[in-house]
Formats: structure tokens, C-alpha cells, sequence
């Protein structure tokens, strides 16, 4: 998905969030937003909404020097969501669908998405409790139902810290034997690194890799060479979020996008609307 007009004020917010986050030096906010305008007044605007937001947050490393703006809220979102888990998984087992059920669990893991919205709005219960009432394409979930059970090797593409212990319970209810699940190699966001899945034990059930980048998505062009094996031979990819969506929307190849919206312009892409719970098949 290519960057639109509308996506220059949400890089803008994103960018002046990050910095408060990085720095608390007010010398130093202004210098990373000054750089970070002259950057978009040049850089062209015909690639995806991830390698722009790329850019800036590497700008905003290098002017403030803290690699991890985020890592405070990774934090904070990890534990969270391990303190709820025993209910998510209470939920599951005592569920009448539980793979419906967890599907809408992963979903609601979703909003844990600081690029799209900031940390302290977020109240993961409440996201909870709506997703496991608000409207799904009943026909898209039973197509995903049927694509999960018919592959053989599943590539499942992470997102969010903290949103990752949401996905351990569809991965557990898919089988976790046929998916390697995959996260950032380095911080970028509050994207899940290898730390974030060691964290909250996901590695102990699933295979878990990086793609070797630290875009906020999958850029194919520029992940490694492993990733690249692993992915060419999947039979299907589990995409999550707006970022993946972003980059591999127009890919082909059987991916199953789980999102929930939270932007006008991916609403309008994908003819929803904001706040709804997506699965989007690209099945060929």
C-alpha cells in the first residue's frame, strides 16, 4: 500500500510521541523534529507508510540517542498481558468455539499498537470484552479456518509486544507444531523483538525467528535470507496488523490478514471502517 497525503499528519503525531518518549530534553525534541520535517519535505512518498515510518524512527534514535524509545511501555504491556492470561486461557477452554475464540482474542491484541495510538489509551480489558462481541465476516473466519487446517507449514507474522501473548493462543489452537512465528530483529515501535516473544514463553511452544529488519512490517526486499527460505516455502502466512498489511497487501501469495483498524486510509483500502475486527484473505 503506497503512502497517501493522509498519512503525513499520523507519521507527524507518531514522530512527536516517539521523542517525548526518547528524550526528555526539550533542545532535544525540537532538534529530532526538525530533522525529522526536512526528512519528509524530501523523501519520496511513492513506497509503503512502513519504510517512511523506518526512517523517522531511526532519525529519532540517532538524534536522542536511545535505541529503544519504547522499551518502557513494551515492558509494562508484556506483563500485563502475562497477568492476563490465565483469563484469556480460561476464556478459550470454556468457550463453545474456541478457535473462534481465539481468533478474536488475537485480534484484540491488536490495539496494543503505540504507532497507532499512545500506550496509556490503550485499556486492554476493555478491548477484550468488545472483541469477543463485535462482528466478524463469518464467511472470511470459516475460510481462515479451513486455510489453517488444510496448511501444512504456516508462517505467522507477529506484531506488537504485549500482543504477542494474544497470538500464543491461536498458535496453541492451530497447532503449533506447523507455525514458526516471526518478530523484528531490532526495536523499532513497540514492534516484539525475540526478547519480547522469550518474555512471555513463546518460544517454548513455537518455533520463533526474526525476519532480520526492523521495519514496522514485512518488507520482503530487505529480510534475511533465512526468513526468506522459511516464507517462499509456507503454504500460508498469518499477517497481523495495519503494518504487515501495508507492505504485503499487494504480495501473492495465502495470507491471512488479522487487524483491527485503526486509521481512515487502511479503512478505506480495505473498504471497512475504523474499529472494525479485519480477517482479509489474499487467497490465490
Amino acid at each position: 500500500m503506497r503512502v497517501y497525503l493522509d498519512c503525513v499528519p499520523c507519521f507527524l503525531r507518531q514522530a512527536l510521541e516517539a521523542v517525548r518518549l526518547a528524550s526528555q530534553d526539550l533542545s532535544i525534541q525540537e532538534k529530532a523534529i526538525r530533522v525529522i520535517l526536512q526528512k519528509l519535505s524530501k523523501i519520496s512518498w511513492n513506497t509503503s507508510p512502513p519504510h517512511i515510518g523506518r526512517e523517522i524512527h531511526t532519525l529519532i534514535k540517532e538524534v536522542t540517542g536511545n535505541p529503544d524509545p519504547y522499551l518502557p511501555l513494551k515492558k509494562r504491556f508484556n506483563q500485563l498481558a502475562i497477568n492476563l492470561y490465565p483469563m484469556l486461557e480460561k476464556k478459550v477452554k470454556t468457550a463453545n468455539d474456541p478457535f473462534t475464540t481465539t481468533v478474536r482474542l488475537s485480534l484484540a491484541g491488536n490495539m496494543i499498537d503505540f504507532g497507532a495510538r499512545p500506550g496509556e489509551k490503550i485499556d486492554i480489558e476493555k478491548e477484550i470484552n468488545g472483541a469477543l462481541k463485535a462482528p466478524l465476516d463469518k464467511q472470511a473466519l470459516e475460510k481462515f479456518k479451513k486455510a489453517v487446517t488444510q496448511a501444512q507449514n504456516i508462517l505467522f507474522l507477529g506484531d506488537n509486544a504485549g500482543e504477542v501473548v494474544f497470538d500464543k493462543l491461536l498458535v496453541q489452537e492451530i497447532g503449533p507444531q506447523k507455525i514458526t512465528y516471526v518478530v523484528k530483529k531490532k526495536p523499532i515501535i513497540n514492534d516484539a523483538t525475540l526478547e519480547d516473544a522469550e518474555i512471555v514463553n513463546l518460544t517454548k511452544i513455537v518455533k520463533v525467528i526474526d525476519n532480520g529488519t526492523d521495519f514496522p512490517g514485512t518488507v520482503l526486499s530487505a529480510c534475511s535470507k533465512t526468513f526468506i527460505n522459511i516464507y517462499e516455502k509456507a503454504d500460508l502466512v498469518i499477517a497481523k496488523g495495519q503494518g504487515n498489511y501495508e507492505t504485503l497487501n499487494d504480495v501473492k501469495k495465502p495470507i491471512v490478514f488479522l487487524l483491527k483498524i485503526k486509521c481512515p486510509v487502511i479503512a478505506k483500502d480495505i473498504k471497512r471502517n475504523v474499529g472494525d475486527l479485519v480477517i482479509h484473505l489474499n487467497i490465490y
